[in-house]
């Protein structure tokens, strides 16, 4: 099978990658434009990031020293609610009692701030020390990570070359579609490009989707953010984490990667402009900032993200907004579906590929949705924001976990490739006060004497662990490995 991926940002180049590794004997090529850049400043990934450099063999050591990545645990919101809260999913609290979230429970249920859901190495951005370092350079304390987007869309290109499949710089100019619907060719300013099957990553623009009829569903009814602005500042210190704070008419991101930190003001433009969106930033970061781009979104998804002999991944298939990472970690498990279903597919496969697509981007819905259920009432943004209904799907999720934990089975998609289960929902809910720790503790009281005990020596083991000395501040490693790679 020849396969063409249209684009060449970060979703056409993960998606290129993950097909030829799937299939070494398909034929997969990119044709991008040079007039395209990329969008962000600096970006962060969700745990699926490192499903993909393990699946296409891309060793942890080599984005570090060539993307200017460093190491993240998770998200801190601040400003959000009564207190700031790390959404970090750790290994150590993860075990579960019949599917149940019993170290969490624990947790809650001795009323712990929710910072403490995490552990205190977390909160120190610290990660344990790799012993031999030099010899087991290819290991890594973390699944998420931060990078500098361009660095990493360089790197990625060489990846492909290396992997035998071109890239080539042209622009595109029109779509042919054959008497069928399916898509013949597309011609550029330099050539025409025949295909089997092509792969639309043309970002916003969606130029072969949206000829085969994709229509747009817009999830504004539940969300409000509509423009960003982007622009980077000098790194001042390296948390492991992606910080996100409550601004006055939304929020503002920002993400340390190596030697600068990328940031973005995420509003709603009915209530402030880029201008007044500028002003506020600067006012709460005491310094100039120069605005590097501005985006207008609407938040949502197509209909069908695969039709007849094209599937659109990246943005071109979806964007919620970036509070969560969503975007790379949606374009990575959409990748997998792919691969999956690709090979002699039929017209049942294609309406299975985007009822499962469906369901992600509906379980992305709901857990953005979840964090602007906050009591933040101090401007009229915050306000109206209160009054917006909620996905039927989260209205569902939170009757049922209104006296009991979350479980994943009711997180989890058809495929299991959710983004988000059953501890990140919680970790949230607990965080924003709408959890009755009266009705946790007493779930808790009634599982097992041992299952109990268990929770209270994991809880202690671990902060053993995180102040026993076996730890470094993952700056520190970043520089012992980049010193290591050079």
């Amino acid at each position: 099978m020849k396969i063409g991926v249209i684009g060449g940002g970060t979703a056409g180049l993960v998606a290129a990658l993950i097909l030829k590794q799937s299939y070494p004997k398909f034929s997969v090529s990119i044709v991008k434009s040079k007039k395209i850049g990329t969008i962000g400043v600096g970006e962060g990934t969700t745990e699926h990031w490192q499903e993909f450099m393990n699946y296409v063999g891309i060793p942890h050591h080599e984005l570090i020293a060539h993307c200017d990545a460093t190491y993240k645990s998770g998200i801190m919101f601040e400003n959000w609610s009564n207190h700031d809260y790390l959404h970090s999913v750790e290994n150590h609290f993860v075990d579960k009692y019949n599917d149940i979230n019993f170290i969490y429970a624990y947790q809650a249920s001795n009323n712990c701030l929710p910072k403490e859901l995490v552990s205190k190495i977390a909160l120190d951005s610290k990660v344990n020390l790799i012993p031999d370092l030099k010899e087991n350079i290819t290991s890594s304390p973390t699944a998420q990570y931060h990078f500098n987007t361009e660095k990493l869309n360089k790197y990625l290109s060489t990846v492909c070359s290396q992997k035998n499949i071109p890239i080539i710089n042209d622009e595109i100019e029109d779509i042919i579609l054959d008497e069928d619907g399916n898509i013949e060719k597309i011609v550029g300013n330099d050539s025409s490009y025949n295909y089997d099957f092509f792969i639309d990553c043309t970002g916003f623009k969606r130029l072969l989707i949206s000829k085969l009829g994709a229509k747009w569903n817009s999830y504004s009814k539940y969300l409000k953010m509509n423009s960003a602005i982007v622009f980077q500042t000098e790194n001042r210190d390296y948390p492991m984490w992606t910080t996100a704070r409550a601004m006055d008419y939304g929020w503002m991101f920002r993400i340390p990667v190596w030697n600068r930190t990328g940031n973005g003001y995420i509003y709603d433009s009915e209530y402030i402009n880029e201008t007044q969106a500028q002003q506020e930033v600067e006012q709460y970061l005491g310094q100039s900032v120069e605005i590097r781009k501005k985006l207008t979104f609407d938040p949502g998804a197509l209909d069908r993200s695969w039709i007849n002999n094209c599937c659109a991944i990246g943005l071109s298939a979806n964007f919620v907004e970036p509070l969560e990472a969503s975007s790379i970690g949606t374009s990575i498990q959409q990748s997998f579906l792919l691969a999956s279903k690709i090979f002699s597919y039929s017209d049942q496969t294609i309406d299975q590929y985007n009822t499962e697509v469906s369901e992600i981007m509906n379980n992305i819905l709901d857990f953005i949705s979840l964090h602007y259920i906050t009591k933040r009432t101090d401007t009229e943004f915050w306000r109206d924001v209160k009054d917006l209904p909620l996905p039927p799907g989260l209205t569902k999720k939170l009757a049922l976990w209104k006296n009991r934990m979350p479980i994943d089975s009711e997180c989890q998609t058809s495929s299991g490739r959710s983004l988000f289960l059953s501890a990140n929902f919680f970790i949230v809910m607990y965080a924003l006060e709408l959890i009755d720790k009266s009705a946790l503790k007493s779930q808790l009281m009634n599982l097992p004497e041992n299952i109990i005990a268990y929770a209270k020596d994991r809880v202690e083991e671990i902060d053993h662990i995180s102040s026993n000395g076996n730890s470094i501040h993952h700056e520190t490693m970043l520089s012992l490995i980049r010193d290591i790679c050079q």
